[in-house]
């Protein structure tokens, strides 16, 4: 299950998502919201992302001596209040030897919401890799729902530092409790770290005519894993400052190394 939290302490592990298992093995999760995750008016989109890393992850992840690595993942969601939950069931719509799509319908009392595509790679496990962990999906269930919620923004918990704004650029130490079972930073960490970077970009050329802004429509691009730290980003406007879109890149080694992911963002004011 490559990319659930390491333990209990991990930041991802307090993010509110819960899952269950059905009888078809495949996961069903819920995400709890709360003013601390959304702590700009809306259900932040790298929340939204790891509850379908989560969901669809683990119900294709099931190979000892392989990796599963996300490749890809987009989220659209609502410029709304945050919902009490959201919840969601993957669905398989191709799985290959070597990489796997699904689909998330993201729902709110029953109806549609908002929506997500995810793409994994299968990488089989290299001499020195940690070992992987080995957890029946009752057990990981039942471990994932019984942890607390964040009680502070995802910036504060997990340490990312704005550097300069008009750029883009948020730097983040690759924390012990922001890593995956594979020792590279998590993937809704990677997309919350992005996130960061779109909103201070956005905020500093007041992108929407705001000060403020959230994003509600995210695309990520994992090209390699982030393990040599700091990871900092960097970020700019795509075409006219009315279309919202961001594009922002994740390098490694301070910003000197290799670009690990390339996302995509689409901010719109954030409520008042």
């Amino acid at each position: 299950m490559t990319d659930l939290p390491i333990d209990l302490d991990s930041v991802p592990a307090h993010l509110g998502v819960r899952v269950s298992v059905g009888d078809d093995g495949w996961l069903s999760g819920t995400l709890e919201t709360t003013p601390a995750i959304c702590d700009r008016g809306t259900v932040p989109a790298y929340a939204v992302l790891y509850l379908v890393d989560v969901v669809a992850g683990v119900s294709l992840d099931d190979d000892p001596d392989s990796w599963s690595f996300t490749s890809d993942a987009s989220v659209r969601a609502p410029l709304v209040a945050p919902p009490p939950t959201i919840t969601c069931t993957a669905k398989g719509l191709r799985r290959g030897a070597r990489s796997s799509t699904c689909e998330v319908p993201l729902l709110v009392d029953g109806g549609l919401w908002g929506h997500s595509f995810i793409g994994f790679s299968k990488v089989p496990r290299r001499p020195g890799d940690p070992p992987k962990p080995a957890f029946e999906r009752d057990r990981i269930a039942e471990r994932m729902n019984a942890t607390s919620l964040l009680d502070a923004p995802l910036r504060v918990v997990a340490g990312f530092r704005t550097v300069d704004a008009s750029c883009g650029v948020v730097s983040a130490e690759l924390r012990s409790n922001l890593l995956n079972p594979a020792g590279a930073m998590q993937g809704g960490m990677v997309a919350g770290l992005a996130e960061a970077a779109a909103e201070d970009l956005a905020d500093h050329l007041r992108l929407a005519g705001t000060a403020r802004h959230v994003v509600t429509e995210l695309d990520v691009r994992y090209l390699a894993q982030a393990r040599v730290s700091p990871i900092v980003t960097r970020a700019w406007a795509v075409g006219s400052p009315a279309d919202g879109l961001v594009r922002v890149d994740l390098v490694d080694d301070g910003g000197t190394g290799r670009i690990t992911t390339s996302v995509l963002a689409r901010v719109r004011p954030a409520p008042v």
